[in-house]
């Protein structure tokens, strides 16, 4: 099987990590200081879902609405009879994520998260309640743990994956493109690049939870430049 992998080499100003030679750094994030506090929309969502397309399309719009304050990742958790079949769009991450939530096969799809936290005393959120859930977390987000001290995750996102999607309408569209899909999480900067991604639209997240409760506390986004990073091995 043939494998890319990403060696990344990232400067994070804001939490003092150790200063690397200007001239070692792969695929630098922008500088940190003073960005702005984003929160995170995480759509769990599965091709069998036939009102999914919809949410995602609320999810889009939200996106549209917010700009840079919102970050959105969609999860295939494969804990949910709605992403099993013949096609797989599921990854490790986005089911264990979706399992620490309280999710399993009974968990009415679509639903959504924002942030990793509760509302309404539910980690799982109606898309018809995304935006007033999106406000109040905009309206309340004072980050009580210093970001020096969060936990640091890297997750992969890929845009736009063309494939198989139940539609509204009972049809199946077979060019449907996903958005925001979660392709991995790593602790680390380095993803091994499975076979079928496109490289060209993948973003790395950088995510800073809270340790107590994995809360999510600030994300920053860098879309992935492969010119120069990748080296290629076969297996």
């Amino acid at each position: 099987m043939r494998k890319l992998f990403i060696y990344m080499v990232i400067v994070f100003s804001c939490i003092g990590c150790e200063v690397i030679q200007e001239s070692d750094r792969l695929i630098p994030f922008e500088r940190e200081t003073g960005s702005t506090r984003k929160q995170v929309l995480i759509e769990f969502t599965g091709f069998r879902c036939v009102n999914c397309p919809t949410a995602a399309e609320k999810a889009q719009l939200l996106k549209e609405q917010y700009g840079e304050e919102l970050v959105v990742v969609s999860m295939h958790p494969a804990s949910n009879p709605f992403t099993q079949g013949r096609y797989d769009y599921t990854c490790p991450a986005a089911d264990s994520i979706y399992r620490l939530m309280g999710g399993d096969a009974s968990t009415p799809f679509p639903t959504g998260n924002i942030n990793m936290t509760k509302y309404k005393d539910s980690y799982f959120i109606d898309p018809s309640e995304w935006a007033t859930a999106l406000f109040q977390a905009i309206k309340d987000s004072v980050n009580t743990t210093p970001l020096s001290d969060a936990t640091v995750s890297y997750w992969l996102v890929e845009d736009s994956v063309k494939g198989v999607q139940a539609m509204p309408d009972n049809t199946v569209n077979t060019e449907y493109y996903h958005r925001h899909v979660l392709r991995a999480i790593e602790k680390e900067e380095h993803f091994e690049i499975q076979s079928g991604w496109d490289s060209t639209h993948l973003t790395v997240l950088k995510i800073l939870s809270d340790p107590n409760d994995n809360h999510i506390l600030q994300a920053y986004e860098k879309k992935m430049d492969f010119s120069s990073t990748m080296s290629a091995g076969n297996e």
